[in-house]
């Protein structure tokens, strides 16, 4: 008789994306909220662009001492409780509401903007201190099947656009009758989510090698390598151009509701929320869940060269769009280019890491997607929503897309060309020092 199995060893890593990543899906809102304060899309940008440099500078920090000290169950569960703690301070700071755009320099004085912007910098900078450790004990977890990391990091999509839709759904109810969005439920279903992931953590089985020694020469070698430097600008370009999505889609929505469907604002944030599901369940659960099958087919680069393409399409169909309605298809395409994206970012770096230094890399690769290329593309979209607006902000984008793809191709064959004219080189090596070592024999 067959039964349902169910590995144990995996299970409570699913439960902590589906609530841990959940928790996090009010964050695109943070850019609506924002815009209901009455800041412009340039101060947004100086947000998301401040967000993720705590973060960046916290992240190969994080995985380096965890890695040496071994302490990365007590780090992990830290960090869930203080993501709770930072949620119930974002819940009370006194909300404003404006119908016209504050001037920046009044904004920048304000206290309380630097309050708003405070407690969303370190909610980011735990969540991504987060991400690198889920990840590393994940790929632990994995042990040789490490392609498989897809198929658990994809409950954490399935709780993001779960939650998304709730949130959105119950933020519209509870402002029924209102002149602004009372953001309240939103904030605390993520609490709720929080809490019950602090418990999940707590009873995940967590455990690091004591007899394993990082070799600082092993570290330094795959950073000299020219298919890793470029592999890590490549996911640079990727973390640039997730910031527009991430952080102004959402913006560039009520900007097509004002222009053209104003209908639509009622139920803007259902709208919104219905975005991410789409998003969610119709691009990154089926991308994650089969990006093993396709990594151990094809090449990680060959991805990313898929994703820079994607991207391309991406951008030119926002330009076109003038019912929010139809951005909604959109929101497929977008989900297949995180989940690959960010399948083959980080079971490439697990693949080179050396023994003992996986949170290290898994650090460096994260800082480089999330702390280096979001932030830039955060602060260049608030400038350019701002003074070009977003659909010529798209128009732009997709021609850049475009080119870094045909860049990255390029720069791709070329680095396999040199690879293998080093692989035939240690060959014939090989061989002459053989047909020496008979000659001497002999």
């Amino acid at each position: 008789m067959t039964y349902f199995q169910v590995n144990r060893k995996l299970l409570l890593m699913k439960i902590h994306f589906f609530l841990g990543i959940g928790g996090n899906a009010f964050g695109p809102f943070l850019t609506i909220i924002s815009k209901q304060r009455g800041y412009s899309a340039f101060i947004v940008g100086l947000i998301f662009m401040l967000q993720p440099i705590p973060g960046m500078l916290m992240r190969p920090i994080v995985g380096a001492v965890t890695d040496k000290y071994k302490c990365r169950r007590s780090v992990f569960i830290a960090n869930s409780i203080i993501m709770f703690v930072l949620v119930c301070l974002l819940s009370i700071i006194p909300g404003t509401t404006s119908k016209e755009e504050m001037n920046d320099l009044d904004v920048i004085k304000s206290p309380l903007f630097w309050m708003f912007c405070t407690i969303t910098i370190l909610i980011r900078m735990v969540g991504m201190v987060n991400m690198v450790l889920e990840d590393t004990i994940c790929m632990d977890l994995l042990g040789e099947d490490k392609n498989n990391y897809g198929k658990q990091r994809l409950w954490g999509s399935i709780g993001w656009s779960l939650f998304a839709i709730i949130y959105g759904t119950c933020v519209d109810w509870y402002s029924t009758g209102l002149d602004y969005k009372n953001y309240t439920p939103g904030y605390v279903i993520a609490m709720l989510c929080f809490l019950l992931d602090t418990y999940v953590v707590c009873n995940l089985k967590i455990v690091q090698a004591n007899d394993t020694k990082i070799v600082a020469s092993d570290v330094k070698k795959v950073f000299t390598e020219g298919k890793v430097l470029a592999f890590l600008l490549w996911v640079v370009f990727i973390g640039f151009f997730m910031s527009f999505i991430w952080n102004f889609v959402f913006w560039y929505l009520e900007d097509l509701s004002n222009e053209f469907h104003p209908e639509t604002k009622s139920w803007m944030k259902t709208l919104q929320g219905t975005a991410l599901l789409i998003q969610c369940f119709g691009g990154e659960v089926p991308s994650f869940l089969f990006s093993s099958y396709i990594l151990k087919r094809v090449d990680h680069m060959t991805v990313l060269s898929a994703v820079f393409f994607t991207f391309t399409c991406i951008f030119s169909l926002y330009t076109i769009i003038e019912n929010p309605l139809w951005a909604l298809p959109v929101e497929l395409l977008n989900g297949i280019t995180f989940a690959m994206s960010y399948s083959a970012a980080i079971s490439y770096a697990a693949l080179i890491a050396p023994a003992g230094a996986e949170g290290t890399l898994q650090g460096v690769v994260g800082t480089a997607y999330m702390g280096i290329g979001a932030p830039i593309g955060s602060i260049v979209g608030g400038y350019m929503f701002k003074h070009i607006g977003s659909i010529a902000t798209f128009k732009l984008l997709s021609v850049v897309a475009f080119f870094t793809c045909a860049v990255q191709i390029i720069v791709n064959y070329i680095l396999r060309r040199l690879s293998k004219n080093d692989d035939i080189n240690s060959n014939v090596q090989t061989k002459d020092d053989n047909i020496k070592e008979d000659i001497h024999l002999t």
